[in-house]
């Protein structure tokens, strides 16, 4: 009953979350201007670009097809040989359940696995924690990418609102000798009380989380075709990357860009996985950041509001019908 609560809780609390970002992302407009976001929406349907949009769809449905191929490649090597459509259909429902409630697809995927595969639950968790592993070093290393390519526009989107630039004046002048001696403070303060510390609940929760996440990332070794495993993640990042890529052909003032539509959507890719990260399946944050990487390439706003609407509802479309679709055939499996 405490865990139900909680997870009502938290749910409430992102949805909140990614109805604020809703509302941050149109307050300052005027009724025209929302108007136009809403007429360049309809735009992509009646002029039919939304066949770009099942482009995109398609792609998207690669991605998770591949998602459930290196997760074969990961629980083999363990000794157990489970399906192609096993590892597919616990991939899609996972992402079904990280639509109502952040990390419980995580915990239905393995919860698949254990039921229809007969792989232990805490194995199969280790494998998605190293996934996640993965996939946040690929995430990384895009951003430096992007942040060597086109750094005055990724700099200018992290200090280009009064968050940002608050923390950089903090940095400035004597704020980062300030901030470097509370650190210090910090952590000997911790040192000091650390067998007191030892005793809370939440850091014996934080430390077997810890556990879990390090044990994770160890067993990539047992992997019997690393190479494969590496090329899998690629293509997968891949796959996102051309998703939005060809989202760009659906709005005309977007493809008057040329050839920077190429570096765009690598700043836009790194910029809006932020946006799924701090609110509930991207809800309202995703959109509010493409529009503000678009800006930085000359994009009015309106026009980069509807893009990110139109690419965050094509996904969430997409992961819904997957879901429910692998939902269904699985339980219909003995």
């Amino acid at each position: 009953m405490k865990d139900k609560i909680k997870d009502i809780v938290k749910l409430i609390l992102f949805l909140c979350l990614g109805v604020f970002f809703v509302w941050f992302s149109v307050k300052d407009l005027t009724a025209e201007q929302r108007a136009e976001i809403w007429k360049n929406i309809q735009y992509v349907f009646v002029s039919h670009k939304w066949i770009y949009l099942l482009i995109c769809a398609l792609i998207g449905y690669v991605s998770v097809w591949l998602r459930g191929i290196r997760s074969v490649l990961m629980i083999n090597p363990l000794g157990y040989k489970m399906r192609y459509s096993s590892a597919y259909h616990s991939v899609c429902i996972c992402y079904l359940a990280n639509m109502a409630i952040p990390r419980l697809g995580e915990i239905l995927r393995c919860t698949v696995l254990q039921k229809y595969e007969k792989v232990p639950f805490q194995k199969s968790l280790g494998t998605v924690v190293t996934e996640r592993v993965i996939d946040v070093l690929i995430c990384g290393l895009m951003f430096l990418f992007a942040l060597v390519l086109e750094s005055d526009k990724i700099i200018q989107i992290l200090t280009g609102n009064h968050v940002g630039a608050n923390i950089m004046h903090m940095l400035s002048g004597w704020g980062k000798y300030v901030i470097l001696l509370a650190l210090l403070l910090m952590c000997v303060i911790i040192y000091l009380l650390r067998r007191r510390i030892a005793r809370f609940g939440i850091v014996q929760k934080m430390k077997k989380i810890l556990m879990e996440f390090w044990e994770g990332m160890l067993s990539i070794r047992k992997i019997s075709q690393p190479l494969l495993f590496v090329i899998y993640s690629l293509l997968i990042w891949l796959c996102y990357y051309f998703m939005f890529f060809f989202a760009l052909f659906a709005f005309p003032e977007v493809m008057s860009l040329g050839s920077d539509i190429w570096l765009l959507s690598l700043s836009a890719v790194v910029i809006g996985t932020v946006g799924f990260a701090i609110a509930q399946g991207g809800l309202g944050a995703y959109p509010w950041l493409i529009s503000i990487v678009m800006a930085l390439y000359g994009i009015s706003s309106e026009v980069g509001l509807a893009l990110g609407w139109v690419v965050w509802s094509t996904e969430s479309v997409l992961y819904l019908l997957i879901g429910i679709i692998s939902l269904v055939i699985i339980s219909l499996k003995k």
